[in-house]
């Protein structure tokens, strides 16, 4: 496994056990949160989790 294919696999793994953004692009030594973005892939299960967090009033 090369090391472009390891940080995709530790950012997407953070990302995906709720890590903040901030907090991982300070791990990746990341300047900008634009770079760790393209670092993680959210599938669309992880897209559907997210907006099940938000409630509504009525």
């Amino acid at each position: 496994m090369n090391t472009h294919v390891l940080r995709h696999t530790l950012t997407t793994t953070l990302v995906r056990g709720k890590t903040d953004l901030v907090l991982v692009a300070e791990i990746l030594g990341h300047a900008r949160l634009e770079t760790t973005r393209r670092y993680s892939l959210p599938s669309d299960q992880d897209k559907e989790d997210a907006l099940k967090l938000i409630t509504v009033d009525r």
